[in-house]
């Protein structure tokens, strides 16, 4: 974290992530190749770390800005990091307004938050013999009852059933199986009575002979800043005086929701274009990066003065 500004009072914090969604044996082998960058997580977020490095060198060369901004990198915006690091981050310093980076979709402005609720339901059982003790009850099969229980009750509201797991051998009743699930929406309170039918209808349908116990893995708090807000205001000017065209406005997860879930005005911009986030192939594109560079870096000028009061 580097502080830019007067020492005190609440500061304008642009944030991206160091966390990727490979594990730690990822084989990286970056490469270059005309017009794009290639490799896991080059675009989420590589790039993003990038630009706040290159931010930090201008604002260390420049006149120290009117009012504090700080630039970090945070760790837990990928999977189950339930935003960790922004929430400590959060914590740390006062903050009158939050810009998470993401390297991807520069013609976009995230100006709202996708809440989530994540859920470990496990199911355990005796387990036995597929034939001795047949008709014994399976944890495996409990999962799957469940699951599809679940999965209806949530309608029309986001579902995924993302990790499963379980069993011992193909001639065993499963003594033990887990399922991994994530909930979204962009209201906390319909996420919440997402949730709640979610975990009634597991409990419902686990079986006699089976115990359920059901975890909380993570909890992003959904939200918005309002079109009119002078933070939305700032986003949209940087973007002309960068020469871009107005961005597609919409919502996601992303950092930018720990701010949200805390009644701050907060914001995700995309830096360039690209593809394949999330896998090994990913890239991303470095003609579009200059002018997405410029619209971040008239937007913290604009932080560095000092948004105008919301009215």
């Amino acid at each position: 974290m580097a502080r830019f500004g007067p020492d005190d009072g609440p500061a304008a914090i642009v944030a991206a992530h160091l966390d990727t969604v490979f594990p730690a044996d990822t084989p990286l082998e970056p490469r270059r190749s005309p017009g794009a960058l290639h490799g896991p997580g080059i675009g989420d977020d590589c790039i993003g770390l990038a630009a706040l490095a290159h931010v930090a060198r201008r604002l260390a060369a420049g006149p120290a800005p009117a009012h504090p901004v700080v630039l970090a990198a945070t760790v837990g915006e990928e999977g189950l990091g339930d935003l960790r690091g922004a929430r400590a981050l959060l914590d740390a310093c006062a903050c009158d307004a939050f810009v998470a980076l993401e390297g991807h979709g520069r013609d976009t402005l995230q100006t709202a938050g996708i809440g989530s609720a994540r859920l470990r339901a496990r199911f355990t059982g005796p387990g036995g013999h597929s034939w001795g003790d047949r008709g014994a009850p399976s944890a495996v099969h409990a999962l799957l009852a469940a699951g599809a229980r679940a999965i209806a009750a949530a309608g029309g509201a986001h579902v995924n059933v993302g990790v499963v797991g379980g069993g011992t051998s193909v001639n065993t009743i499963a003594a033990e199986a887990a399922a991994e699930i994530d909930l979204r929406d962009a209201d906390d309170a319909a996420l919440e009575a997402t949730r709640d039918r979610v975990v009634a209808a597991l409990r419902a349908a686990t079986p006699t002979g089976i115990e359920l116990v059901i975890e909380p893995l993570g909890r992003r708090p959904a939200g918005s800043t309002p079109p009119a807000h002078p933070l939305v205001q700032a986003a949209r000017a940087a973007r002309r005086a960068a020469g871009l065209p107005p961005a597609e406005e919409n919502a996601s997860s992303t950092d930018a929701n720990a701010a949200l879930g805390r009644g701050l005005p907060a914001i995700c911009l995309g830096l360039t274009h690209g593809a394949d986030a999330h896998r090994p192939d990913e890239y991303v594109e470095l003609e579009p990066l200059g002018p997405g560079l410029a619209a971040l870096e008239a937007l913290i000028n604009a932080l560095g003065r000092g948004l105008p009061q919301e009215r």
